[in-house]
């Protein structure tokens, strides 16, 4: 990062028992574990020291339509800010995975003060904030956009918040979404290996740049009921 930090993806193993606790599908936990993303900043000291000077935790941000009785119990499509703790569901590419999401790259943008991650096994690159405090990353409020540590942005598969079909699937076991820097043709668009895997009618890799629909102030636009 600019100020000298590095931002690390983090594994951060659940219980089965902690998981169907939050919704979790007990038939999507053959490995009698999951592993859910935590994000963390390292202030680097010394040689091999570090201080955590902030953090985000994926587990606050679910929602579940499997368990009325358990939290996080809601409509997914009605909130594409969270991530589904059931998707991919069951009969689905990475159903049951301990690993479920397989988050494999971060990229940080200073200008926005944001966090871009892709999540392989969704097919799906995901925008968080870093400006929140790490208090109001637990949360659903506060920071620059005012959404806490939800999702401010998601682009990839809409079929993972239902509000689209394997049809409307745009990436294909991506890596490395990255922001295009100032300089050079495209600055501020992303841009994103597209690996191909499971594409329709012919497997093929692809680099796509994609322009996502953004205010003057770095907030994302998405028609009510419609994915990004």
């Amino acid at each position: 990062m600019p100020n000298g930090n590095v931002l690390l993806l983090v594994w951060e193993k659940k219980t089965a028992e902690e998981a169907i606790a939050m919704g979790r599908n007990p038939a999507l936990l053959p490995d009698g574990e999951l592993w859910t993303r935590r994000v963390v900043e390292v202030q680097p000291v010394g040689f091999d020291g570090g201080n955590v000077v902030w953090e985000w935790h994926l587990w606050d941000h679910l929602v579940q339509d499997f368990d009325p009785e358990k939290p996080n119990y809601g409509v997914v499509a009605e909130h594409p800010e969270l991530r589904d703790l059931n998707f991919p569901n069951l009969g689905l590419p990475a159903a049951g995975q301990a690993d479920w999401l397989h988050t494999n790259s971060i990229r940080y943008n200073a200008e926005l003060d944001q966090i871009v991650m892709s999540a392989r096994e969704v097919n799906e690159i995901v925008i968080i904030e870093h400006g929140a405090s790490t208090a109001e990353s637990a949360g659903h409020t506060g920071g620059r956009y005012g959404h806490g540590g939800d999702n401010l942005y998601r682009w990839g598969n809409p079929q993972a918040y239902d509000l689209g079909t394997e049809a409307d699937r745009q990436l294909f076991r991506q890596h490395d979404p990255q922001w295009i820097p100032k300089g050079y043709p495209g600055a501020g668009h992303l841009l994103i290996f597209n690996n191909g895997w499971e594409r329709p009618d012919v497997e093929y890799s692809s680099v796509d740049e994609i322009v996502p629909p953004m205010d003057a102030d770095g907030n994302y636009l998405r028609e009510e009921g419609k994915a990004f």
